[in-house]
């Protein structure tokens, strides 16, 4: 507390009362708010810290949360509430053994025998919680896809492909996926590399590990991740483990605050250690906070579908992105760091979009439609309003940071107004337009990345899918099938088996609406003013394209 300003007590517990009363009303916000102002007053109360970090965890902030939970046992270490809610926060960051010995210390801090009825109940809840937390542990292998290590050394890898396939690309003069793939499987393997160099070299009396190594791993894996996400393969069975004990030694070796709050403490403490240690120090503090808050992100999301949590990643790295980008708007990139430049932004925002409609899709998130399409416009306009780079050697970064970004943001509004058209009723005048909408977006979308892009046929089997919900003609039809099988026979090369069940649902479904209606054309059946029923895609099974893929070699 600043020197001269003395504790208020009772201010506090006023405060702390006005903010209970927002919390049982589920005003999560006004209670957080009412609890800062308490804290303030009163910065020593361990419970003011706790009450604050229910808040968070009800606003679905875990890493804030952590921290305020942290703060409270700090204070008092036998604070068994506090150490309960530490472990809800750490069990949703799929920060396992965080979770489980918070859990252990609540049970530890509770009497062990003639328990009142409250303390039963919270025994029975830290009981619960410390299960949950083993058994969430083991489910992480259960949900590594695994490559066979014939399949690692066939050449059919689509990181393989491409690099076989870049030169004769390149050669040729035209935009290729290729490229984008090869770019960023360099970044992975570079990361993983390093990941095992990582050694032991001691293990202290608390269980704590004296680590030795890279501290640009994480770097490397969220560079990758950001350039091109399907190219993620783990390469161990305990990779989970090495990569969470990497990031835990690069942040702590490097100072940052991936794991010590949200953007509020970043800011605080990154303005006062710029004034006394200047940005030699604070550049690598800042680039592996966020970056590890990226890598977190996609990692648990794609390996354990915590689409939430990914988002919560994802804004806590804008929020600090936006807040540098205008707190120190000149100083050069090579000074402040890569990470607040335009296209680094963008990769992350692409990122944000892409578990926002997982998220969605699979009905477990508490956005709306309307947040989705706003999110999907804002990346339509970021990447309008930035010119892309036009040096060649640049093209790679340019369609990982542009056009990619730019595609996925207008696929997402496509999407946004299929969604609209498909449940809306019959009669309503709004319908035709929007599957209108959603036909053209998807069309922009296709045109927007390279024809070998497994993507460009995806958006383009959208596209034909809306026009025949309109009802158009097979002279409209027709030549947008034979677009989609000249993109798939390039995609193909690329996407081979395993990867490839996506692709060839598209094939096979496209193969027979031009089959079937052009055998029609000639038998007399129908002609190109008639209109083609598209029969429904089957699609892959859910889980048989995992982000996260493991190599069992």
């Amino acid at each position: 507390m600043p020197q001269g300003r003395s504790v208020d007590v009772e201010g506090a517990e006023r405060l702390k009362i006005q903010g209970n009363e927002f919390y049982i009303r589920k005003d999560y916000g006004a209670a957080h708010r009412k609890y800062t102002e308490a804290i303030k007053k009163d910065p020593k109360n361990p419970a003011l810290y706790a009450n604050r970090a229910a808040t968070l965890l009800a606003l679905k902030k875990y890493v804030d949360a952590a921290w305020d939970c942290e703060k409270a046992v700090e204070l008092d270490p036998a604070y068994a509430k506090a150490w309960g809610r530490l472990g809800t926060a750490t069990h949703a960051m799929a920060a396992w053994e965080k979770s489980r010995y918070a859990w252990q210390k609540a049970l530890d801090c509770l009497p062990k025998e003639s328990l009142s009825p409250e303390e039963q109940r919270l025994k029975a809840q830290f009981e619960e919680g410390l299960n949950k937390a083993e058994v969430a542990r083991k489910k992480v292998e259960s949900n590594l896809a695994s490559i066979s290590a014939a399949d690692m050394q066939s050449g059919r890898m689509p990181w393989q492909r491409a690099a076989a396939l870049k030169s004769q690309k390149k050669a040729a003069q035209i935009p290729s996926c290729t490229f984008v793939i090869d770019y960023a499987y360099e970044d992975l393997k570079d990361g993983m590399n390093g990941l095992a160099e990582t050694k032991v070299l001691a293990t202290e009396a608390d269980g704590r590990e004296l680590l030795y190594g890279r501290t640009n791993v994480i770097e490397c894996l969220a560079n990758a991740i950001l350039t091109d996400p399907r190219i993620f393969t783990a390469d161990s069975p305990d990779f989970p483990d090495k990569v969470m004990r990497q990031c835990m030694f690069e942040n702590e070796t490097l100072r940052g605050w991936a794991d010590s709050g949200g953007p509020a403490i970043v800011k605080k403490e990154a303005a006062e250690r710029l004034r006394s240690e200047g940005w030699g120090k604070l550049r690598m503090s800042l680039s592996v906070t966020v970056r590890t808050w990226i890598f977190n992100g996609f990692f648990r999301s794609g390996l354990l579908s915590h689409h939430d949590f990914a988002h919560e990643m994802y804004a806590n790295a804008l929020d600090i992105l936006a807040w540098g980008r205008k707190r120190w708007p000149n100083v050069p990139r090579e000074v402040r760091g890569s990470i607040f430049e335009k296209s680094f932004v963008r990769g992350v925002k692409r990122l944000q979009l892409q578990a926002m409609h997982g998220s969605f899709v699979r009905k477990e998130s508490r956005f709306t439609l309307q947040d989705l399409y706003s999110a999907a416009e804002d990346l339509v306009v970021d990447v309008g309003t930035d010119e892309s780079p036009k040096e060649e050697f640049d093209e790679c970064h340019r369609l990982a940071y542009w056009e990619y970004p730019m595609a996925a943001a207008l696929g997402v509004v496509g999407w946004c107004h299929l969604q609209k058209a498909i449940h809306s009723p019959k009669d309503d005048p709004g319908r035709i337009t929007d599957f209108e909408e959603a036909a053209q977006w998807y069309l922009r979308a296709a045109k927007t990345l390279p024809e070998d892009e497994e993507q460009h046929s995806e958006f383009l089997q959208k596209h034909l899918e809306c026009l025949c919900f309109l009802e158009r003609p097979l002279r409209d039809t027709l030549p947008v099938c034979q677009r989609i099988r000249k993109a798939l026979d390039q995609a193909l090369d690329i996407w081979m088996p395993p990867f490839d069940a996506a692709l060839k649902a598209i094939l096979d479904q496209v193969k027979d609406f031009e089959d079937k209606y052009n055998q029609e054309i000639a038998d007399g059946k129908c002609t190109l003013d008639s209109v083609g029923e598209l029969a429904p895609i089957k699609r892959p099974p859910r889980g048989s394209r995992v982000p996260v893929r493991l190599r069992d070699d």
